[in-house]
């Protein structure tokens, strides 16, 4: 690929620009290093906090000078694949030949809408739970097995109980979100769904969905947990500090921690979800895919597709996990050093990348969070018991996807 030429009679490379939402992390660091080894091409970062990102991008896409490149939270994929955003890239992902090593629930949700590739994935965070290896074998736990039911779970937070730990687990559901992140993982453990298959009805209100009600209920009720309902602050904090002995979390509880508290770094351990018992552990697959504009020209089209193909390469992973600290999409994102050395951190992390769900894929999927996670605050204050408050949860969002 050619780029114009520059005064001095050169080639100047093609700028493109990528756009992706800062926070606790900056995405924007790809574009540094890519920079940095790429002369063909200019990454121009464009970095917008998450409650600015989404209406400044649809305004410039009205405006029709959209960047080239946009990393979305994958919750927003169908949304901007529905208004017409997002080019197909179905040719692009089936001439990749790293594809097949894309972890499969990746590949069957997280970058598809009605059946096109709308993206590739990008960076990912998931939902596990963290514990301090030394309050466990102080509680007489063994830290190489962590709990895997919802009644082993229990179990461990009343064994912390007792060897002193008052408050054995730092979670929270009360964001907007977290009823995705936290609690729908063990609805899927329980078999159950949040919405049929063809996106018609939410089961929400199913025995599954309300037995993980009920664990999370029984979490509150024995004072195992910090306050569920809280959102003054996340889950990352009190755990860092000691104050608590597990904690609920995503992949930058591994940076957060690290950078809080070294020696519980050193002495942490992560598991996926506990499952009640016949069940089959889950996580939730969130995070960002990356995907080209379809106001993109020939030229930067071409070019935003190989820096896409660049971040999911073994240098793009690198940065996705050292730098930032979120996971790859990628097998063999695992099989570095860096990871290898903490298999305590990363091997719970690679089994939820193989038995986790992506999100439901349906444009107004954020139109649903709020009926399910106002369901589940009214239950853990213990205003409303699980089944009626989750029927209620379910009639609400059956309105939301008849309208």
């Amino acid at each position: 690929m050619d780029g114009g030429t520059d005064s001095d009679g050169g080639s100047a490379p093609v700028e493109i620009t990528y756009r992706d939402r800062s926070g606790g992390s900056d995405p924007s660091i790809y574009a540094d290093v890519y920079n940095e080894s790429h002369d063909s091409i200019q990454i121009n970062p464009s970095m917008k906090p998450v409650e600015e990102k989404y209406r400044a991008l649809i305004a410039q896409i009205s405006a029709g000078n959209a960047p080239e490149v946009l990393g979305l939270d994958v919750v927003y994929l169908p949304r901007f694949a529905q208004l017409g955003a997002l080019d197909t890239i179905n040719d692009f992902f089936d001439s990749r030949e790293y594809t097949d090593e894309i972890f499969q629930p990746l590949q069957k949700d997280f970058i598809r809408w009605n059946g096109d590739v709308y993206a590739m994935p990008f960076w990912i965070d998931l939902s596990a739970y963290y514990y301090n290896k030394n309050h466990y074998e102080e509680a007489g736990l063994d830290p190489e097995n962590p709990p895997e039911t919802f009644q082993e779970f229990l179990d461990a937070c009343e064994a912390l109980q007792q060897a002193g730990y008052d408050t054995p687990l730092s979670n929270t559901l009360g964001f907007v979100g977290l009823e995705s992140f936290f609690y729908l993982p063990h609805v899927w453990a329980g078999g159950g769904e949040f919405l049929n298959e063809d996106q018609t009805e939410c089961l929400v209100d199913e025995q599954p969905a309300v037995d993980a009600l009920n664990f999370f209920l029984e979490l509150q009720e024995n004072g195992y947990s910090t306050d569920q309902t809280s959102t003054e602050s996340f889950t990352y904090g009190a755990f860092a500090a000691e104050e608590t002995s597990m904690m609920y979390g995503g992949g930058t509880g591994v940076g957060a921690v690290k950078s809080q508290n070294e020696e519980l770094f050193e002495n942490m351990g992560t598991a996926m979800f506990p499952k009640p018992e016949g069940g089959t552990r889950s996580s939730f697959l969130g995070g960002d895919s990356i995907s080209v504009s379809t106001q993109a020209n020939a030229e930067k089209r071409e070019a935003a597709l190989e820096f896409i193909d660049w971040v999911n390469s073994e240098e793009g992973m690198k940065v996705t996990v050292e730098d930032l600290g979120y996971l790859p999409a990628r097998q063999s994102g695992f099989d570095t050093e860096y990871v290898q050395n903490r298999q305590d951190i990363f091997g719970a992390f690679r089994q939820a990348m193989e038995q986790g769900h992506a999100p439901p894929m349906h444009p107004r999927y954020l139109e649903m969070q709020g009926p399910l996670n106002n369901a589940i605050e009214r239950v853990l204050l213990g205003n409303q018991d699980p089944q009626p408050a989750l029927t209620q949860a379910a009639e609400a969002i059956n309105g939301v996807l008849q309208s």
